[in-house]
């Protein structure tokens, strides 16, 4: 079951990066609405990171981030799950608070596949808010990335 996380892993970190790419390549055409969902994937993502890691977040979920940060970011995240991921089993339970202070607990495997599944869902909104702002797409569907 690892290898599959590290697989999905990998899949989101990179479709991560063709996203991120497309933000730099047309900053200037891209709409505050896009650089939101964006900024929300890579702040959520390390929000779940320093969950896991029994840390605290010093962004809010919705801060701006700067479009020039966002690959180095991306990167940072993606290694430091990938070493989480090696370090932790994956039925141990994480008990952590919510942004509201509501304490939970998930399995690290629970979590993982709510990190990936979240960063999808506001990736393709981050890709149908590009093409309304007139920017040429490349899928970022699993099954196309499989393919390659």
């Amino acid at each position: 079951m690892k290898t599959f996380f590290e697989d999905i892993l990998e899949y989101t970190f990179r479709s991560n990066h063709a996203m991120i790419l497309l933000l730099e390549k047309n900053e200037k055409k891209v709409s505050t609405k896009a650089l939101n969902q964006a900024s929300h994937l890579l702040i959520a993502h390390q929000l779940w990171n320093r969950r896991l890691e029994g840390k605290s977040n010093d962004l809010g979920l919705w801060d701006l981030l700067q479009v020039e940060n966002m690959g180095e970011m991306n990167k940072e995240l993606y290694q430091q799950t990938m070493t989480l991921l090696q370090q932790t089993p994956l039925n141990q339970v994480i008990s952590y608070h919510d942004t509201k202070g509501n304490p939970y607990t998930n399995t690290f495997q629970e979590i993982l596949f709510h990190l990936v599944n979240h960063s999808t869902y506001h990736r393709g909104q981050v890709i149908a808010q590009l093409k309304e702002d007139g920017i040429e797409v490349a899928s970022t569907d699993y099954i196309y990335w499989k393919r390659k």
